[in-house]
């Protein structure tokens, strides 16, 4: 069954929220934030100021062939790329331009602990990274210029790229409604929705971004964590082998050993110590 695309005037009420559309249905909100926010945000200059700089990700997609440079950028560069069909793209901005960070505030009903950046991209007419799917929640608000949306009706399990190139392009069209984002507006996308966007004016739109961690992400990080603590991190020394363990292979006893062990190092007090600071945002 196909869905149409939610167009709202303001952004739902928290409960339904996350009743009604967090991970299950994209929307757009009309005018969802001011211009006494958007007007603060970093410009294109200053975008393009940050992608010269080493410690800074950036990238430069190109549509003809997909092509995509990562940064550090030279200056001249911009100068190279004629004025269609690029776009800039660069991260974790609120980290390094103080007043982007303020447009997270508006988003907090949504779960902050989750935002993994604010990522700016700037696109000339014709610009965009192609039709894709993203693992990760994502708020894509318009700033200066407009863009068309093309997103999709469902969740799409088995997306197929195009081969020989570093993007992630779908290399099949996909089912979806388009709709045209202008000043303030906003859309949320949840994960493995397609979308694709293209710049019909010059324009900036900042994506606020929420990514949750890998099972082996958590694993590896609370491993480091009881062993620079110095706690729970007991080394195995055999006390309950008998003589089925003998030999080559171990006992299922032994397995549901290990296994408790694990289990008691998560239901320790330690673990949500952990998990808590895990997630907190301390920039």
């Amino acid at each position: 069954m196909t869905s149409t695309l939610l167009t709202l005037s303001a952004f739902p009420e928290p409960d339904v929220f996350y009743k009604d559309y967090w991970n299950k249905k994209p929307f757009v909100v009309r005018s969802g934030v001011p211009s006494s926010i958007l007007n603060n945000l970093i410009t294109a200059d200053e975008l393009a100021g940050l992608s010269l700089e080493d410690d800074i990700r950036s990238r430069i997609v190109q549509t003809a062939g997909w092509v995509c440079e990562y940064g550090p950028f030279k200056e001249n560069k911009f100068s190279t790329l004629g004025e269609r069909n690029w776009s800039l793209l660069v991260q974790d901005v609120e980290k390094n331009h103080p007043k982007t960070k303020t447009i997270i505030e508006f988003f907090n009903f949504s779960p902050c602990w989750l935002m993994d950046d604010v990522m700016v991209s700037y696109s000339t007419p014709g610009g965009g990274v192609g039709p894709h799917l993203d693992s990760y929640h994502v708020f894509l608000v318009q700033g200066a210029g407009k863009r068309r949306w093309k997103i999709g009706c469902d969740r799409l399990s088995n997306g197929k790229y195009i081969n020989g190139i570093d993007l992630k392009v779908l290399a099949e069209d996909f089912s979806g409604n388009e709709i045209e984002m202008n000043f303030g507006d906003v859309l949320y996308v949840p994960p493995y929705f397609a979308h694709a966007g293209v710049t019909m004016e010059e324009s900036l739109t900042y994506s606020i971004g929420f990514l949750g961690p890998s099972i082996s992400e958590l694993l590896t990080d609370y491993g480091h964590f009881i062993e620079e603590k110095n706690v729970l991190n007991k080394r195995y020394d055999g006390e309950d082998l008998n003589y089925a363990s003998a030999g080559e292979e171990m006992s299922m006893e032994e397995v549901e050993n290990f296994r408790g062990s694990l289990k008691d190092i998560l239901d320790n007090k330690f673990f949500e110590l952990w998990l808590r600071s895990y997630f907190k945002n301390d920039d």
